[in-house]
């Protein structure tokens, strides 16, 4: 029995389009994919990276290898794992959000031939109050009431200024009131 035409299968990026991207070494470095091994000086021959990043993300399929991650949000406000559609829709977003060919790409140190070049921001830590005001306010969640601090800390600090020197005050008179009772007593017995 004669079979039909075989339906082509959809090729979701070309091959023949991946480069090296130099700009992304340090990045793939960090995931140990730029190297044969962590003390080698150079990267690993293009066409080598590039051959394990078909073989992993095959053009045809890119997302047969991804099981699991890809967490979409339900009904309910929930997040459960995703489809192979959505996982797939990931894979071609062109933002460079992670798990997207830019992303994956820049990954092994590579990237599609005239595509810009993925741009991470780059971290510039917030000021240390709010630093702390963030961490204060996570440690609340995960362990309750825990180091926390005012909305209005100049006014908080006066006022616990204000009760350490009313505190030191009162230790004060109670000292010079114990000081002039023993000299009373030692006046007295003299």
């Amino acid at each position: 029995m004669p079979r039909g035409p075989k339906k082509a299968r959809p090729v979701y990026y070309n091959a023949k389009q991946i480069v090296d991207d130099p700009d992304q070494h340090g990045y793939s470095r960090a995931f140990g994919l730029l190297t044969s091994d962590p003390r080698d000086a150079g990267p690993r021959p293009a066409s080598q990276r590039i051959r394990e990043f078909l073989s992993a993300f095959p053009p045809g399929d890119p997302v047969r290898f991804i099981h699991g991650g890809s967490l979409v949000p339900s009904a309910d406000g929930h997040f459960e794992p995703g489809t192979q559609e959505s996982r797939l829709a990931r894979f071609l977003a062109t933002d460079g959000r992670s798990g997207s060919l830019p992303e994956l790409l820049a990954r092994y140190g590579l990237k599609l031939a005239g595509a810009p070049a993925v741009l991470r921001p780059i971290f510039e830590p917030a000021p240390f109050r709010e630093t702390a005001q963030r961490r204060n306010v996570k440690l609340r969640v995960l362990h309750g009431s825990v180091d926390i601090e005012p909305s209005n800390m100049d006014a908080a600090k006066a006022e616990f200024l204000d009760r350490q020197e009313k505190k030191q005050a009162a230790a004060d008179v109670r000292l010079a009131l114990r000081r002039m009772k023993e000299e009373l007593d030692q006046a007295v017995k003299k």
